[in-house]
């Protein structure tokens, strides 16, 4: 054996100290905490379904999940941050259907690629926002305002929480598979249209269930129809606007995300971990009295639902001709 063969005892006493290190190395990076991005404000509707995915997600593995609201640009600059993290497992996104799937035909110079710069987790909730109006409002349902609008040749005049939102795109869908006319007036979020409709200055409105629901059950608006692809429980009286014979049956979603290379097992176990979190019955009361469903799918499904979304989205933006203002 030649002498540069005989390890030095330099490098044998290096060796050892890797050694010891790797495992405590190992254990400090397991007990990294995850960043949870959710990119709206605090308070709102997805930053607490944010946190109750968090405290779930942060039991089941067993590691710290702090929620980051990282907000602006209608939920892209956060997606943007989370397309650009690490593919480690320590920084996920709570996307919605507008950020994660009306986005990409909407804003001109994302800086993601949505369908490329992610990966889905698992669907965390569902909804359909509901077509309300004034009390005084004529019809009761999706199927007496079409009737209305076509006996009367006058258009429906609709209000939404912004050019390009959901609740827009839903109504244009209405005027596209019905032909009647409709006019939007769009507003700068749901409280304002909601202080309007309940008013009375306009007399139809798109709006999410969760800011909804109060003003329903305390008989100061109206549900016409639910989008979606089956009634909502919060509200099982409303039925959808496809029951009203208008095919549109595309819902809203929360969803979890990672940075489109994150490894395989990494991204199966976090995806196993949501799951679990989202079926534990206490987070599923949770969920549901903010008026959505948590309704975990499989993430090969979801994955499936989020890119059919991609291309249904864009083409009813295509169609409305919606443009941030």
């Amino acid at each position: 054996m030649t002498n540069n063969m005989i390890p030095s005892r330099r490098r044998m006493l290096a060796s050892a100290a890797l050694l010891a290190a790797a495992p405590w190395q190992a254990v400090r990076a397991a007990d990294q905490p995850i960043r949870l991005i959710v990119p709206f404000p605090a308070g709102g509707g997805a930053d607490v379904m944010g946190r109750l995915l968090a405290q779930g997600l942060g039991k089941e593995l067993g590691v710290t999940v702090i929620v980051d609201n990282v907000a602006g640009a209608t939920g892209t600059i956060g997606a943007a941050q989370v397309a650009r993290a690490a593919p480690d497992g320590r920084t996920l996104l709570l996307g919605i259907s507008a950020t994660m799937a009306i986005a990409p035909a909407l804003f001109k110079g994302l800086r993601y690629d949505t369908a490329k710069d992610f990966i889905a987790l698992a669907r965390v909730a569902h909804t359909g926002n509901v077509l309300a109006a004034n009390p005084k409002y004529p019809a009761n349902t999706a199927a007496e305002m079409v009737a209305l609008a076509k006996r009367t040749g006058e258009p429906v005049v609709y209000a939404s929480w912004g050019n390009g939102s959901g609740g827009h795109l839903a109504a244009e869908s209405i005027r596209t598979l019905t032909g009647i006319k409709m006019e939007h007036v769009p507003y700068k979020g749901v409280a304002p249209l909601m202080q309007d409709l309940i008013g009375g200055q306009v007399q139809v409105g798109m709006v999410d269930v969760a800011g909804a629901l109060p003003q329903i059950r305390a008989g100061k608006i109206k549900a016409l129809a639910m989008t979606g692809s089956k009634r909502s429980s919060a509200l099982p009286q409303t039925p959808t606007l496809k029951e009203g014979g208008i095919a549109f049956d595309t819902e809203s979603w929360f969803g979890l995300f990672a940075p489109a290379r994150l490894p395989e097992a990494e991204a199966q176990k976090i995806a196993g971990a949501a799951e679990r979190a989202l079926r534990n019955p206490e987070v599923i009361a949770r969920i549901k009295e903010l008026g959505v469903e948590a309704d975990p799918i499989g993430r090969a499904d979801f994955d499936k639902q989020w890119r059919a979304d991609i291309v249904t989205w864009g083409r009813l933006v295509q169609q409305s001709g919606a443009k941030v203002g």
